[in-house]
């Protein structure tokens, strides 16, 4: 998507830095809203098959986790916005300086995974289930301060905190399925509560009036946009998949052919930092909106054609 964004900046004369930045920021892709899809329907997997979710939540996860970098770069992009050479090449320095920092943190975060999932996380489990006896909300405030624990850890470590909450929760699972069924029931109003707070929030980033003037253009760039992004994750996934399991590149790419809401929080901070223009940002606040609001159809038509064994039941 970087390098395709780059390709039209040229040919539309655009800055490279605004390019690279507006290329990133549509590159990436909703996490919750494709974790309330998946929710949505009852899989029934033949034996052989690469479970389609799995390479789905797998790329959004690294989606957080370049999410995280990307902030972290964001600096350089201003100093180029200067046209400093002395400043681009200080910046370029520090690109690979963070993307070291970033590998040598995703070590350790996996590490302490590791010691976590083989010591702790046991015991810990065992001890809020004998207190949480008739009592809920111990169980529900144990697991919390463990997922806020996580995910201090990985912000600490200069590394996304959805990332932590995504091992968090990979951790509990790894103690078997009634350990999971047992905390999904506890959590699972908490989890509804804020999703509706989500879903209904993206409508406040929308102006109404900038929609209905530019309906056309925004029309045609939503649709290039969902189209393009699309095409090519069924190009990459067709390489990369083994040919037993290629069927489901179809609905791997339907699930990350919409923009992530992220995009709000990056567009507002490149505005501020003069990386982009105000009509800028509001072409990328519309967009996202729109091709968050065509996200359920495509989902429902590649899951109709390539997944018949998925319950067809859409979130509401």
């Amino acid at each position: 998507m970087v390098g395709a964004g780059l390709l039209w900046g040229q040919l539309l004369h655009i800055r490279p830095t605004q390019t690279v930045f507006i290329s990133t920021c549509l590159s990436l892709s909703s996490t919750p809203l494709v974790s309330r899809f998946l929710a949505g329907g009852n899989r029934v997997e033949r034996e052989g098959d690469l479970d389609y979710s799995s390479v789905l939540l797998g790329m959004l996860v690294m989606q957080d986790v370049q999410l995280g970098l990307f902030i972290a770069v964001m600096p350089t992009l201003i100093q180029a916005q200067s046209g400093d050479l002395d400043s681009l090449l200080f910046g370029g320095l520090r690109v690979l300086k963070l993307l070291a920092q970033v590998l040598v943190s995703l070590a350790a975060v996996l590490l302490l995974c590791l010691v976590l999932r083989s010591f702790i996380i046991g015991p810990y489990y065992k001890k809020l289930h004998t207190e949480s006896k008739g009592n809920k909300e111990i169980l529900v405030l144990g697991m919390t301060a463990f997922v806020f624990f996580m995910l201090t850890v990985t912000e600490f470590l200069d590394v996304s905190m959805e990332l932590g909450c995504f091992l968090a929760g990979a951790l509990l699972s790894s103690q078997g399925h009634m350990v999971t069924a047992e905390v999904m029931g506890c959590i699972e109003p908490i989890r509804d509560f804020l999703a509706i707070i989500f879903f209904a929030s993206i409508g406040l980033h929308v102006f109404p009036t900038f929609v209905l003037y530019e309906l056309t253009i925004l029309l045609v760039l939503t649709l290039t946009l969902v189209i393009m992004k699309f095409l090519m994750a069924v190009l990459v996934l067709s390489t990369i998949l083994p040919p037993s399991s290629r069927h489901i590149r179809w609905i791997v790419s339907a699930g990350l052919a919409q923009v992530s809401e992220f995009s709000f929080v990056l567009g507002s901070r490149a505005r501020r930092a003069g990386i982009i223009s105000r009509e800028v940002y509001l072409l990328v606040l519309s967009v996202t909106t729109l091709s968050l609001l065509l996200a359920p159809l495509l989902w429902r038509v590649t899951t109709h054609k390539w997944a018949p064994r998925i319950e067809r039941k859409m979130p509401t």
